[in-house]
Order: structure tokens, then C-alpha cells, then sequence
């Protein structure tokens, strides 16, 4: 019975060192995991400039340590840089924070530093590699109005080998369209769906069977389009003949 009391207070002090081992160990970990944060994992289809402004907006919004850290501040700071339409953020052991960012859709630049999502919101992006894009530019017009134009544009042209390299919108509110094979097309300030749906009838039925000599098509004459014709003669000395009128009905 001796032996039996001794073999039980051996195994009530070994199963205290356990426990304190154990809980010793966790403490350092904590210990270990609760220093401040080094390192920020940025996740997502982003550019290299894209990239620096998550982090520098993270490492501006970090305080406290790694279990102490506001989450919350950190998602908030990423997403006020405009751009990002979604961000996720957690922890990432050791002394890590993981950011995934979703960005916005953009669909045509804004003048200079700026572009166009798909509701014609203006948005600030670091991003310089978007010279893909179509480039708009107003004088007068918001960019909801001015990606109601892009769009409309866009719509009636499907399906034709008409790509928008540009669209602008000058002082008075006249807007023309300028296409990647370099033509010009001049609709002003009112009925442009009506002007636009001119423009196709013509380019159906006369431009695009010669559209390499092509320069320029105004449509705003009541009835129909004047086109520029690129000069036939060499020697010419303007490049351009006399414009023509196409009437369309």
C-alpha cells in the first residue's frame, strides 16, 4: 500500500509539471505571436504600383501589437484609397497581416490620373500600365454622363471593326470620337444617338468599303454626313480632297 501512495504522488507531481510546461509554452507563444507586425502579405490582381499603396495605407493604419491589432482600421485605410472595390484582412502567423484586395472594373482613363468604372465614378489610381484603355475627356460633362456616352457609343458600334481609341467633349459641349485606325467622327452637342445611327448607315453602305481613305465624318448636317476623303493625287498638297456629302435617309 506504501508503494501505491508513493506511484500516485509521483503521478499528481508529474501531471502538475505537465500542466505547467504546457502553460509555460503557451505563454511564450503568445509572448512570441504578440509582437508588433512585420510582415504584409498583399493578395490579388494588382499592379507593382497598385501594390505599394496597399502597403504603405496598411503600415500607416498598424498599431498595437499582432493580437491586438485593429482589423477593422486596416480594411478601412485600404479601402479609402478609392480603387479597391473589395478588401479582406486577417491575421497571418507569425506577426503577419494578410490583405486580399478586389479592384474596381475600369473601364476607360480620365484625363490625366484618373478613370472610369462602369457607373462613370471617377476614381484616382497609382496605375500607369492602362494606356489599353480608352481615354475620355470633357470639358463640361460629369463622368456618369460622359460613360453614358462611352457606352451608347459602344453599344450601337458592336459587331463593327470600330474600336473607341478617344472620345471628347469640348467646352460647349460638342463631342467627337476618335477610333484606334485613326478615324475622326464628329457628332456635337445634340440628338446623338439619332447623329450616331447616321454615321452607321453611312459606314455601312459607303465608308467601311473604302475606309482606309477615309480622314474624317462630321455628322451634323440634318440629313445625312460630310466625309473627308484622304487625296488621291500624291502631289497633293493638302492630303485631303474636298469634303463630300453622304446622304442618308
Amino acid at each position: 500500500m506504501k508503494v501505491s501512495h508513493e506511484l500516485t504522488r509521483w503521478q499528481s507531481v508529474l501531471g502538475v509539471a505537465v500542466l505547467l510546461l504546457v502553460a509555460a509554452a503557451f505563454i511564450y507563444v503568445l509572448w512570441a505571436m504578440n509582437g508588433p507586425v512585420r510582415v504584409v502579405r498583399v493578395a490579388g490582381e494588382l499592379s507593382p504600383n497598385e501594390r505599394a499603396e496597399v502597403r504603405g495605407a496598411v503600415a500607416a493604419s498598424l498599431s498595437g501589437s499582432f493580437l491586438t491589432l485593429d482589423l477593422d482600421s486596416v480594411m478601412t485605410a485600404v479601402v479609402s484609397l478609392s480603387w479597391p472595390r473589395d478588401v479582406k484582412v486577417r491575421r497571418a502567423w507569425p506577426r503577419g497581416v494578410s490583405v486580399d484586395v478586389t479592384k474596381e472594373v475600369f473601364v476607360a482613363r480620365w484625363g490625366v490620373g484618373g478613370v472610369l468604372n462602369s457607373a462613370g465614378e471617377v476614381i484616382a489610381t497609382p496605375d500607369v500600365g492602362l494606356d489599353h484603355l480608352p481615354l475620355i475627356e470633357c470639358q463640361a460633362s460629369s463622368g456618369a454622363r460622359a460613360m453614358e456616352v462611352f457606352q451608347g457609343l459602344s453599344q450601337v458600334l458592336s459587331g463593327r471593326s470600330l474600336d473607341i481609341a478617344a472620345i471628347r467633349e469640348n467646352v460647349i459641349g460638342e463631342w467627337e470620337a476618335e477610333f484606334t485606325n485613326g478615324l475622326l467622327v464628329e457628332f456635337g452637342s445634340d440628338d446623338l444617338l439619332g447623329r450616331l445611327e447616321r454615321f452607321v448607315r453611312v459606314y455601312d453602305g459607303v465608308i467601311s468599303a473604302r475606309f482606309d481613305e477615309v480622314v474624317r465624318v462630321d455628322t451634323r448636317y440634318p440629313n445625312g454626313v460630310a466625309v473627308d476623303w484622304r487625296d488621291a493625287d500624291p502631289v497633293g498638297k493638302s492630303g485631303l480632297a474636298r469634303p463630300t456629302l453622304a446622304m442618308s435617309r
